[in-house]
């Protein structure tokens, strides 16, 4: 194993979307990212938060100082809190482009400068996202839900890829060789929830730590069977919980999941790093060349 194998990154993805109209609650939405930036600043980890443009509009000193701090700041997308229906997944190109520069346009106003990285709402999205957001600039980001089934949400996830790999420019559920490296959130492939339309994925706010330690075992053995290239375990939540309250369930939670990320990776012989989903993309791009996609029907059913 050489040194740039024995490394399995850890990234936590938080969607910023306190001020959306949902929720409306900006203080709650500060306390929560700063929260969660203390734990992450206490490993020395960084990690990417998403946010939406009402969010880095009410809180822009917080996200410039965690953008100068090593942290990531890329864009999240709630349409509803644009003016939009809330799917984006449910709108050609055209419109969504539009929901996607204004966003993109308003966080640069306040962070100085375009956001790269994106993160999808519901991952609702469709044939039409990935190239759309490659037109807009963006490299990197978690549009999809590997095996989430939810049509009321445009977000049907069944059959993509598990792990991190270049966006498909003509079919969402394929990868392809398009600028822009997709890096699901962690799932138990094998666990349906929500009436069997969604896996167990490594949300924080989901289960307890218990529950998300044999995720994240399962998903860290079938990445070293299968030889992944860039091995990662890519935890996701929400700023709309008490980060900052010692006390907090999910701040436990959290807390739990670290360890056992910790614990998983060295009994498999590996070394843990926190790392933004940025620099974890950009490793990617270092090491995979991309391959056009080639498809081959299973005929081992078939009788001669």
């Amino acid at each position: 194993m050489t040194a740039e194998d024995s490394v399995v990154y850890f990234n936590l993805n938080t969607d910023c979307e306190a001020t959306a109209p949902a929720v409306a609650d900006a203080a709650l939405g500060k306390r929560a990212t700063q929260g969660l930036a203390a734990i992450l600043d206490a490993e020395g980890w960084r990690g990417s938060f998403f946010v939406i443009p009402t969010d880095v509009e009410a809180h822009g000193a917080l996200y410039q100082e965690l953008a100068k701090s090593g942290h990531e700041v890329g864009l999240h997308i709630h349409p509803a809190a644009q003016g939009y229906a809330e799917f984006c997944g449910l709108y050609g190109p055209e419109t969504q482009e539009k929901i996607i520069s204004e966003a993109a346009e308003r966080f640069a106003q306040v962070m100085g400068e375009p956001p790269q990285g994106f993160s999808m709402g519901y991952a609702s999205a469709n044939d039409y996202t990935y190239p759309i957001l490659v037109k807009l600039g963006f490299t990197h980001g978690m549009c999809s839900k590997p095996g989430r089934i939810l049509p009321e949400c445009a977000s049907v996830w069944a059959g993509a890829p598990l792990f991190m790999h270049y966006a498909n420019a003509h079919n969402r559920i394929l990868p392809g060789t398009l600028d822009f490296v997709e890096i699901p959130v962690t799932i138990d492939w094998e666990s349906r929830m929500w009436g069997g339309k969604h896996p167990q994925d490594l949300r924080i706010e989901l289960v307890d730590a218990k529950n998300h330690y044999y995720t994240i075992e399962k998903s860290l053995q079938r990445q070293i069977a299968e030889k992944i290239p860039v091995k990662l375990i890519n935890a996701c939540t929400h700023n709309l919980f008490e980060y900052n309250d010692p006390g907090d369930f999910r701040r436990e939670t959290l807390e739990g999941v670290i360890v056992h990320a910790k614990n998983i990776t060295a009994k498999c012989g590996y070394q843990i790093a926190g790392r933004t989903l940025q620099e974890i993309a950009q490793l990617y791009v270092q090491r995979v060349p991309k391959e056009e996609t080639k498809l081959e029907l299973d005929r081992r059913g078939y009788l001669k």
